[in-house]
């Protein structure tokens, strides 16, 4: 994890950590590119707990004593065919604004990338927003065919 500040660490979060992540919610804004924008909200207290439990969900911190200054979260994909028996969805990712360019993406992504090997993940996809495109390349990211579409339901 070459260039992350000296302090910061990172950990995976569990259901114990449900405060913590409804705090994050409160303000996840500021780890966006656009921090003017709404926070995505805790959940209830229950369901984030539900949430840090589930099997399929990784979540990470990264943290400079107590201040969360970074995270990303996963979704644990088992795949349908033989090879591989899952890989993971990259659903999101943050750096609070004050902590950029300090290594803290990379040191997450370092960390997720451990994860996969010590678990025989090979694969991580990542619908990544157009401003966040350069950072994944630099991490080794490569594009791939085709485009992510979403529908919501009213």
């Amino acid at each position: 994890m070459t260039g992350l500040q000296a302090g910061v660490a990172i950990r995976r979060l569990g259901p114990e950590d449900a405060e913590l992540f409804n705090r994050l919610s409160e303000a996840d804004n500021l780890f966006d590119e656009d921090p003017s924008g709404a926070p995505s909200g805790a959940l209830t207290p229950d369901g984030a707990r539900a949430f840090l439990a589930d099997p399929s969900v990784l979540f990470w911190v990264a943290e400079s004593g107590p201040l969360t200054v970074g995270f990303l979260h996963c979704i644990v994909q088992r795949r349908r065919t033989a090879g591989p028996w899952a890989e993971l969805l990259l659903m999101e990712m943050g750096v609070h604004t004050e902590w950029r360019r300090q290594g803290v993406g990379t040191a997450l992504v370092s960390t997720m990338e451990l994860w996969m090997a010590g678990h025989d993940v090979l694969e991580v996809w990542v619908p990544a927003n157009t401003y966040a495109v350069g950072f994944y390349l630099k991490s080794g990211f490569t594009p791939d065919e085709g485009a992510i579409l979403v529908k919501q339901l009213h």
